[in-house]
């Protein structure tokens, strides 16, 4: 029976016993209501709002980064080979840098790699290349660094900026800090924008990839075929021919590449290219004309500028491969 029912059955035995007796009654029907008012209050209040977690605030070359409360700025942080950044800021969990951290800081200049060139000197191949979508923001996400005498993973984001210092934020952990490494990555991904606009897309485009693939996949072919031709024992004559037909090659890479029309995020790579191609073409030209010359000093002189121009080059597809693309 309900306890509002009860309580007029109680008024009535309070009326047939002695005072004292009903004086015990009336405080049991009291203590009854007060229980029953408790009991509505306790299944229909308002949960306790769970705490929030104190977090802490940085700001870096334009983006602002938020820590959990035992991430701490730290005066020094180990080094990652050739990674120099501008007004670097040095974050680790409890102060403590030796093993697991965050670093950022600007990338100066207007290079066409969105990495230092310092840093890809420094190590073996090209890193892994990705897109990602941070809270406000795009940004490549390289992985699989190979540096030598550095054993810690290492994560490094690049977020562009147009007109200005690119920047980049580097997480690196010990093996056995992959729990930090993880929590890194996470206050990368939630960064926001300070005072500068929304960065444009870096998504590789697939149009965009077909025509830069057609233009230096038909490149390959003929450096593949025509470069075995061009031996050390390859009489002048022949190698004369065959440099002609190699610069012609390269100029008709570099006019295909500089028709494509690019993206924001490729536009300086592709200029790169295009000069690369270039000075490719100079370069074969001119080995044509020692050749034809037969002039042994010219000729020596040509094959180095010709390995120059190669190497810058590969540079520049390097480059592509490091804003997500694979043009051959």
């Amino acid at each position: 029976m309900p306890l509002l029912e009860r309580l007029p059955l109680l008024d009535r035995l309070v009326e047939r016993l002695p005072v004292l007796d009903r004086r015990l009654v009336a405080a049991l029907a009291i203590a009854l209501a007060i229980v029953a008012i408790a009991g509505y209050v306790a299944g229909h209040g308002h949960a306790r709002a769970p705490q929030r977690e104190q977090t802490l605030t940085a700001s870096v070359a334009g983006v602002l980064l938020t820590l959990p409360q035992e991430w701490q700025a730290v005066s020094s942080a180990p080094a990652i080979p050739g990674l120099r950044l501008a007004h670097p800021v040095q974050l680790s969990p409890n102060g403590e840098a030796t093993h697991a951290g965050l670093v950022a800081g600007a990338v100066p200049g207007r290079d066409p790699s969105p990495l230092p060139q310092e840093l890809l000197d420094s190590a073996r191949g090209l890193p892994a290349t990705s897109v990602v979508s941070l809270l406000e923001v795009q940004a490549y996400r390289y992985t699989n660094f190979s540096l030598p005498g550095y054993d810690s993973r290492l994560v490094v984001y690049v977020v562009p900026n147009p007109g200005g210092d690119r920047t980049a934020l580097a997480c690196y952990a010990e093996p056995a800090f992959a729990s930090q490494m993880q929590t890194c990555q996470h206050i990368v991904a939630t960064l926001t924008l300070a005072g500068r606009t929304q960065s444009y897309d870096l998504t590789p485009q697939g149009s965009y990839a077909q025509g830069l693939s057609a233009s230096i996949g038909a490149l390959e072919r003929a450096r593949l075929a025509l470069r075995r031709q061009l031996g050390p024992h390859t009489a002048p004559a022949a190698a004369g021919r065959v440099a002609a037909r190699l610069a012609r090659a390269f100029a008709q890479a570099a006019s295909s590449v500089s028709a494509l029309q690019p993206t924001l995020a490729t536009g300086q790579a592709q200029a790169a290219l295009s000069g690369a191609l270039l000075s490719g073409r100079s370069a074969y030209a001119a080995l044509a004309a020692a050749a034809q010359a037969k002039s042994e000093p010219r000729f020596a002189a040509g094959r180095e500028r010709v390995g120059e121009a190669e190497a810058r080059v590969d540079e520049a597809l390097g480059t592509f491969a490091l804003l997500g693309y694979q043009p051959a």
